[in-house]
């Protein structure tokens, strides 16, 4: 596992603290699902995880297109030609919180038709569970804000302004969606009560809670990559609108527009008529805010295109489904006026199937993850040869999250202590980690961030760490320094080569050929 993967592995394994928001309610389950699962490996344990929500995901989506367009068949090829796609398949064989939240946004839409359709006695409780499953999602991933936020208008506008409820009435139904965000009572509880050993943040406040669950380390809940950078709301649709077409065809898009035209012009169902519109709403409303506020720059190919890319599923998630539902009534239409054998299930569910193994056999190559262990081999190469008690210092998620998990998870070399770059950047580090995982290395503060160049009081650099340790200690760093810093220990250290690693040594230590 390397990525924001590794990094929920081995920070669930403890209970610890994801980076912002935290991300408690797949991090609990994590912790769960590797402590109590009797087997497999850790990796292949929390993969199963996202296995799971992924097939929770398409069962929703086969339910939502079914229950609303009223078509097993469509329902079952609309999940089917989502699931399988290239993007959703591959977030959903691996330790990440993707799957979990498309589950959720899908079943958000299920719950805006449930809501739609309720009689007035019953709008009440369909807006307290509706609310509920909105607090979860929201404990999972921050963008599903951007599909809760019309539903809730929708559904304080019902409650109070044509159903007349009180205010303190449409107050306890928020409740219900606070109860829904209890999960990030990990937060603390991991702090106070457990010893992670990968964690963090510094929870020992109020102030340092919200910091970190609302991302202002970050600056943002739409700030996707450390840059300074800012992409626009037309190239970031742009690349949407190619991207779906590409992964899921322009099909979609064309039943879409068809959808708005029934809507529109023929549909006399308001039932039907307002549940499309809201999913609608919940589209537009991602595209307004997000490809608006997402900070890339860079989506023509790259990391940052894959960083970009994972935020595409949530709103194709209602692309599909309205996509399926148009199908519904469009198929429906032709079975009335060419020809009644159109409307045969058996015939139906046949042309699903198949169009659905067409999208197995495009996009298995890419998504068959069997032989890929690259993670393991690179651990491999380098851990079973460092000296005993050996400190790497890592930059980049890749070989942090690699390091952590093999060191942690599958106990390669438990000796050796990975300390990220990134972290000891933090002013958390010192008091929070310190102390407990690295209470045998000296710590002298708070790392100078990488854009300083002078010291300023309780920060140090990488000289003053190595001065520190360097005799105590055998210290690795992989995957350079880069911009972490400004090589001042240049003058006393060197950087010996080691394997794909390089290791600091005095010069003073180093033979000097010509002298010998």
């Amino acid at each position: 596992p390397m990525g924001d993967s590794g990094e929920f592995i081995a920070t669930g394994i403890d209970f610890g603290v994801a980076h912002p928001p935290g991300y408690p309610m797949f991090t609990t389950l994590t912790y769960l699902i590797m402590n109590y699962l009797p087997f497999g490996t850790p990796a292949w344990r929390v993969n199963l995880l996202s296995v799971f929500f992924g097939a929770l995901f398409n069962l929703t989506v086969y339910y939502a297109v079914s229950r609303i367009g009223k078509n097993c068949a469509v329902g079952l090829l609309t999940a089917g030609w989502v699931g399988f796609s290239r993007l959703f398949w591959m977030w959903s064989i691996q330790g990440e919180i993707f799957s979990l939240n498309n589950f959720l946004c899908a079943f958000i839409m299920i719950r805006a038709f449930y809501f739609e359709q309720a009689t007035s006695e019953k709008s009440l409780q369909e807006a307290r569970l509706s609310a509920l499953i909105c607090g979860l999602s929201l404990s999972n991933q921050h963008t599903s804000v951007l599909f809760i936020f019309p539903f809730a208008l929708r559904v304080a506008y019902r409650i109070i302004i044509i159903e007349g409820h009180s205010l303190k009435t449409a107050v306890f139904v928020a409740l219900h969606g606070i109860a829904g965000m209890l999960w990030y009572l990990q937060l603390p509880l991991s702090h106070f009560f457990f010893s992670p050993r990968v964690t963090w943040g510094d929870f020992s406040s109020f102030q340092k809670f919200f910091k970190h669950m609302l991302r202002l380390e970050y600056g943002s809940s739409f700030k996707l990559v450390a840059r300074d950078t800012k992409g626009t709301f037309f190239s970031n649709f742009v690349a949407f609108v190619k991207d779906s077409s590409s992964e899921l065809s322009i099909l979609p898009w064309v039943l879409n527009v068809a959808l708005f035209y029934i809507i529109i012009n023929t549909c006399t169902s308001p039932i039907f008529r307002r549940t499309v519109t809201s999913i609608m709403l919940m589209m537009g409303c991602y595209f307004a805010v997000f490809c608006s506020l997402a900070n890339i720059d860079n989506i023509d190919g790259g990391l940052d295109r894959g960083v970009l890319e994972r935020f595409w599923m949530q709103p194709s998630i209602g692309l599909m489904i309205l996509g399926g539902i148009a199908l519904c009534k469009i198929v429906a239409t032709a079975a009335e006026l060419i020809h009644p054998l159109m409307s045969n299930k058996y015939l139906q569910h046949s042309v699903a199937l198949l169009l659905i193994s067409v999208q197995i056999k495009h996009n298995y190559e890419g998504n068959n993850e069997s032989g890929n262990h690259y993670a393991y081999h690179y651990a491999q190469s380098i851990l079973p040869h460092l000296p005993q008690n050996s400190i790497m210092l890592t930059g980049g998620d890749l070989p942090t999250n690699v390091f952590r998990y093999h060191t942690i998870c599958e106990q390669i070399r438990p000796d050796v202590k990975v300390l990220d770059l990134q972290f000891m950047k933090a002013d958390w580090f010192h008091d929070v980690l310190g102390p407990t995982v690295y209470a045998d290395i000296t710590i002298p503060g708070v790392l100078r961030p990488f854009k300083s160049d002078r010291l300023s009081e309780g920060q140090y650099n990488i000289k003053l760490f190595l001065d520190a340790n360097i005799d105590k200690f055998s210290i690795f760093v992989c995957n350079n320094l880069g911009n972490h810093e400004n090589r001042e220990h240049d003058e006393t250290y060197a950087m010996l080569p080691f394997r794909t690693c390089k290791q600091f040594r005095r010069k003073s230590d180093i033979l000097n050929p010509v002298e010998a």
